[in-house]
């Protein structure tokens, strides 16, 4: 059986939609549909969407600031028999009370251009400029650079890291390249080398190979012996720098960033 969501926001809904997909990602792929309603910011708009919802047997998710908005949503779902939840109303309502004034209920404060939005967009521009070695000269203003070897996960947790407003650069290992001067005047605890399992590493080169549309039973980069001879040469030289190693087998991007965050206090 498939269950129709309707996400309600007096803005983008991102929130909202978020946490739908959190919960419906715990039931199968198919289980429901989600429909999104941005914009929800008067009672004629709402009132539309909760015929809608009505029509079609929906659930409604809702993020609304307006206190007025929610109480006329819980009013009518309830009369209407739609099932209802309200992520923000118990959260807004249980601070209020803690802090002792209410919201300022302005949707879209925390998409807000504000300074860090900007931090996160300078960001991500130094990512793009220092992915896969390039622009060493940039590694000083890092405030965390990657090492390690092709397909072991570099530029997607660097990305990740810029979108926390972080400053990542990342730079491959490949026992023919010599390793840039400029690595080895970053501080030690600014690097993080990353390894992963040779068998794991394989895999992921073979299916990047035939994505490419190449023989991977011909090709060096996905061979045992040269993925083995890779991860030596990367492990000596995370070991000169004295880096931390994260071993990034089976981890996801968000998980090896948190534990690096973690490590490095921020």
């Amino acid at each position: 059986m498939s269950v129709r969501i309707f996400i309600v926001s007096d803005f983008t809904g991102e929130t909202a939609e978020h946490v739908a997909k959190a919960a419906t990602s715990q039931f199968h792929s198919k289980a429901s549909e989600l429909v999104r309603f941005r914009y929800v910011n008067d009672q004629d708009r709402l009132m539309e969407v909760l015929r809608r919802a009505q029509d079609e047997d929906a659930l409604i998710i809702a993020t609304l600031v307006d206190h007025q908005l929610r109480n006329l949503l819980a009013k009518e779902t309830s009369r209407r028999n739609i099932d209802f939840i309200d992520i923000l109303g118990p959260i807004l309502e249980t601070l209020e009370k803690r802090i002792g004034f209410p919201p300022r209920e302005t949707p879209g404060l925390m998409r807000r251009m504000d300074e860090e939005y900007f931090r996160r967009v300078k960001a991500i521009e130094f990512a793009i400029k220092c992915d896969d070695g390039k622009s060493p000269e940039l590694l000083k203003e890092a405030d965390i650079v990657l090492i390690g070897v092709s397909r072991s996960g570099k530029t997607p947790l660097a990305m990740y890291l810029a979108h926390k407003g972080l400053m990542v650069a990342n730079m491959p290992l490949v026992p023919e390249s010599p390793v840039p001067m400029e690595l080895f005047e970053v501080p030690s605890n600014k690097i993080i080398g990353l390894m992963i399992d040779p068998a794991k590493l394989m895999r992921i080169r073979w299916e990047r190979l035939r994505v490419l549309g190449l023989d991977p039973g011909v090709s060096m980069y996905a061979r045992q012996e040269r993925i083995e001879e890779e991860l030596r040469y990367a492990k000596q030289i995370i070991g000169v720098l004295k880096a931390k190693i994260f071993d990034v087998t089976n981890k996801a991007v968000e998980e090896t960033a948190q534990e690096i965050m973690d490590y490095l206090n921020i």
